[in-house]
């Protein structure tokens, strides 16, 4: 359901944006407005805690209310709030640049764009949430879940506060991580740089210091203090006392995450991206490995002989997603998108990370393969020839310029052959393959089909009328920024190799070859710039 791909896009861009920022400058600020932001990572994990908490206390439940609440919602996005989202998305990206940088200062009206910035989020929030439903089923929701929420928010406060608490007792445990860490760096790194007196290590490119919230005792007290509330809330579904087990268990995981996570923290400074580390990656990862551990101890527990009373089995909520054929068709795009920003926000100049985004989608291409089964695959030469007109097209008003991709070279010539041909090859197939048929499924398959009527599977593929016609293109060329009339125009003809025959099979060949020849025009030229 669309409702479900938002949720997902939702995901991604708070990890995209926990990854991208960092609060850290703002604890001396001299404006009162700008330190208080200093705490939104604070705010972000109480939220975490809270929502962990209800998961763990809906016992299982929490898929199928999601699930059955996105059902009762309407089948479709609601365009005009989609739009605001967007628009306040980028507006609070904008502001997070700017309250966030290391040179903010009062001069620079911190107090105006620090209210700029919780505008901008409250209304991508509000608009988010109005883009799957109507206000009134978000209130008649939280009335039905307002047991079930008071109980996780006092529970998740207690949480957060436990690891609050613990941090005062961090410096005979810092010894202890930092030993840790040496050691892991050491079967890395030939040289690691080390001053035991301050807790610094690191390589001789990059080093940090462990500080208390890096210690692990943060998350030892978090999970302690969720895991025993579990053990309570849970008491007649748990054998004790073989569930003591999970105390010692828990903390152990989550501290050893924690060694992992600061050296991953090193590994990636030291790989030649530091605005990654040092953003909000060293501080927000600890909170996900946290909820990890917790859950997952939650979900393996009581469905485990070891620590169960008795164990069930509960049935996947897949099947009841995949009746609908809307998430067959825009999750792939929404996963495309999601990942993207993900794997965008954790890359500093180059996206070495893409790779990654080709396997998220290829998996929900998977999971959705039996709705494609009826779409229509066969070769066509006249769609190949509306392809290359287009590629044609494309080159001629793509103006070589300096942007983001004119750097490619450069940065595949720092690393081993094999591993720049790797990485190519992968942009290569998500270019020429993932791309049209993720984006073909979306606007010629869904949105122009749901122009047409709402129940938008009832309506032949290739059905022509001048609304979702132009309008599906429109949309189309908007994706693509400054080349957005070129875009329009490849939307359109596009759409032309898909009414021809009323194949959609026949669009996806037309934008694979469309691709195919600004790909060999870019390997023939140099001109990565005008790559799409």
């Amino acid at each position: 359901m669309a409702s479900l791909a938002l949720l997902l896009l939702l995901a991604a861009e708070g990890v995209y944006l926990s990854v991208r920022f960092d609060s850290q400058y703002l604890a001396a600020h001299p404006v009162f407005a700008a330190r208080a932001l200093g705490l939104a990572p604070h705010v972000l994990r109480l939220v975490i805690a809270i929502l962990a908490t209800a998961v763990l206390l809906s016992r299982g439940r929490a898929m199928q209310s999601i699930v059955a609440f996105a059902a009762a919602a309407p089948h479709s996005l609601r365009p005009a709030f989609v739009c605001v989202h967007t628009i306040a998305l980028l507006s609070f990206v904008g502001a997070s640049e700017r309250v966030f940088d290391a040179q903010f200062t009062a001069s620079d009206r911190a107090a105006a764009w620090t209210a700029a910035w919780l505008a901008s989020g409250v209304v991508t929030v509000l608009s988010w949430a109005l883009a799957i439903t109507p206000l009134s089923r978000w209130t008649s929701a939280i009335t039905q879940g307002r047991a079930l929420l008071q109980k996780s928010v006092g529970i998740g406060v207690g949480v957060w506060s436990a690891g609050l608490l613990t941090q005062h007792l961090w410096s005979s445990l810092a010894l202890y991580t930092f030993n840790v860490v040496e050691w892991m760096l050491g079967l890395i790194y030939p040289a690691v740089v080390t001053v035991p007196s301050k807790f610094i290590i690191g390589t001789p490119d990059f080093r940090v210091t462990v500080s208390r919230q890096c210690s692990g005792l943060e998350g030892i007290g978090l999970i302690l203090a969720f895991l025993s509330i579990y053990l309570w809330l849970f008491r007649k579904d748990l054998r004790f006392p073989a569930a003591l087990a999970l105390l010692p268990l828990g903390a152990v995981a989550v501290w050893s995450l924690n060694a992992v996570r600061i050296t991953g923290l090193i590994i990636i400074g030291s790989s030649g991206w530091p605005d990654v580390a040092l953003g909000g990656f060293h501080s927000q990862a600890g909170w996900l490995a946290f909820n990890g551990v917790g859950l997952g101890v939650a979900a393996v527990t009581l469905h485990s002989g070891w620590f169960a009373a008795t164990v069930t089995h509960r049935q996947s909520d897949a099947a009841a997603v995949c009746g609908d054929l809307t998430p067959a068709y825009l999750t792939p795009f929404m996963a495309m998108l999601a990942a993207g920003m993900v794997t965008g926000g954790m890359s500093s100049t180059f996206e070495w990370l893409y790779p990654f985004r080709l396997l998220a989608v290829m998996a929900v291409l998977w999971f959705f393969r039996r709705s494609y089964g009826a779409l229509s695959w066969k070769l066509s030469l006249p769609a190949a020839t509306i392809g290359i007109f287009m590629g044609g097209i494309w080159i001629a008003f793509a103006a070589p310029e300096v942007n983001d991709k004119s750097f490619w070279p450069v940065a595949l010539a720092s690393i081993p052959l094999p591993l720049a041909a790797a990485w190519l090859f992968a942009r290569l197939l998500g270019f020429l393959v993932l791309v049209p048929i993720v984006e073909e499924l979306a606007f010629r398959g869904f949105l122009a089909r749901r122009i047409i009527d709402s129940d938008f599977d009832k309506v032949p593929l290739g059905t022509f009328t001048w609304s979702s016609f132009l309008v599906s293109a429109a949309v189309f060329g908007a994706m693509h920024g400054r080349l957005w009339i070129v875009g329009t125009l490849a939307g359109m003809l596009f759409a032309v190799a898909h009414y021809r025959r009323g194949s959609l099979g026949d669009a996806v060949q037309a934008h694979a070859t469309a691709n195919g020849v600004i790909a060999l025009y870019v390997l023939r030229t140099g001109q990565w710039s005008i790559w799409s």
